[in-house]
């Protein structure tokens, strides 16, 4: 079953994030780094709208052994009445941010993206059904499909010249498509009925990761919004698409633990098997990342010029230097999965506030000196904050510290070797 599960996870994820891949290769040649910049200054604020609407409750009832209709209806009805006080508030208070970065198109483009927020609740219980289905093919059927298409559209519009535009309507798209074709398939609408024991079970449960949730996209998200403060557009354009590319395999990995070692491991209570599947997974995601690694840092110039063309070269640095937040931010992930599945949320959120206030404190210090510094400052927090989730992770089934870094050194010695090798040879 955990074969198959992850099996069709990655499929899911590998097709939608490649899809966004693609998306970004061939846009990136239609549209500027300002085009990107734009974009990229308001995606904190829809990401955190939607992380609000989704809560995590939806993880009480993927833990639940036997869910009724009034459960599913009852976190419908949460999340269209949050999505909808959300939307308001983006909406009456986009003049407000667009004077605070002095460009009045963000008025526009809030009021229009902030959309996605409304239909991003109608996906959540839809998305539950099949989560405790355990059906991933559907789910990596629906995301390939909603992908491909909303690619195609944004592919005319760029061509058409809409220029930003293009990437919204891209977003609006996809979510829209996957709504449709979950709906289509599940034959399932709430049916809007409410009920107060049912919502307080799945907010005791969500509330914590909720506030984890929130703090952690402020904290992966807040640097494009300093960058764009503090720098020219175009190098929030570039920080925003060195990071699409570094986030390519974080988002996967991401994707298939959430997806599908989070429903497994909440099914699971001896701590021997959980500790068998937690050091299978951690050993073989490891390696992969350690070399992918490896690979960009080696490979960054020429990636960026082959695949966003010759007038991106300047953001090759960036992407060589943020692909060392590849592993510890998939090495947190994991280890938040493991937390989540044994409902330690407030350890989750206890996680959450400090890699946040960090993350800000870096922020703070590190934006006197420029990008450069920026960078470097997100690149140390992460990596502090993976070894801390990992010592925490050695209590809860006994799998210490120093193992798990043991387990790790092979492969960055080897990547290592490899790397010098081969500068020397170029050299």
């Amino acid at each position: 079953m955990l074969r198959k599960a992850i099996l069709w996870t990655g499929i899911s994820q590998t097709g939608q994030y490649g899809i966004q891949f693609i998306s970004t290769i061939i846009l990136a040649r239609l549209l500027t780094a300002e085009d990107f910049g734009i974009v990229g200054m308001v995606t904190i604020f829809i990401t955190f709208s939607q992380v609000v609407v989704d809560s995590e409750m939806g993880g009480a009832l993927l833990r639940k052994k036997i869910v009724f209709d009034i459960d599913f209806s009852t976190l419908f009805v949460y999340n269209l009445i949050i999505s909808i006080i959300l939307y308001l508030i983006l909406y009456f208070s986009a003049p407000i941010l667009a004077s605070f970065y002095e460009k009045p198109i963000l008025v526009p483009v809030i009021r229009i993206l902030s959309i996605s927020v409304l239909l991003h609740s109608f996906r959540i219980v839809q998305r539950i059904k099949l989560l405790r289905q355990l059906n991933f093919k559907v789910l990596a059927l629906i995301s390939v499909i909603s992908g491909l298409i909303s690619l195609l559209i944004a592919i005319w519009m760029g061509v058409e010249g809409y220029g930003f535009w293009a990437l919204i309507i891209q977003q609006l798209v996809s979510i829209s498509i996957s709504v449709l074709i979950m709906c289509f398939y599940n034959k399932y609408w709430p049916s809007f009925s409410f009920s107060f024991s049912s919502f307080k079970e799945q907010f005791l449960f969500g509330i914590g990761l909720l506030g984890a949730d929130t703090l952690k996209t402020i904290a992966n998200n807040i640097n494009a919004n300093v960058i764009a403060k503090v720098m020219p557009l175009n190098q929030t354009g570039y920080f925003v698409q060195s990071t699409k590319l570094t986030n390519f395999s974080v988002n996967i990995v991401s994707a298939v633990m959430d997806q599908t070692l989070f429903p497994i491991m909440s099914k699971i209570d001896d701590n021997v098997e959980l500790y068998d599947l937690y050091s299978k997974f951690y050993r073989l995601t490891t390696a992969v990342l350690t070399y992918i690694t490896m690979w960009i840092i080696l490979l960054s110039s020429s990636l960026i010029v082959t695949l966003l063309g010759e007038h991106w070269v300047d953001a090759s640095w960036m992407l060589s230097a943020l692909s060392l937040t590849i592993l510890p931010c998939s090495i947190q992930t994991l280890c938040r999965n493991i937390l989540k599945s044994r409902a330690e949320t407030r350890k989750v959120f206890l996680i959450e506030t400090v890699k946040s206030v960090l993350m800000i404190l870096a922020l703070l210090i590190t934006s006197i000196w420029g990008i450069y510094a920026i960078i470097v400052g997100t690149i140390v927090v992460q990596l502090l904050v993976a070894v801390w989730m990992m010592y925490i992770i050695s209590f809860e089934i006994n799998y210490s510290l120093f193992d798990q870094i043991k387990n790790i050194i092979p492969s960055i010695l080897i990547c290592i070797g490899v790397f010098y090798c081969i500068s020397w040879l170029q050299s």
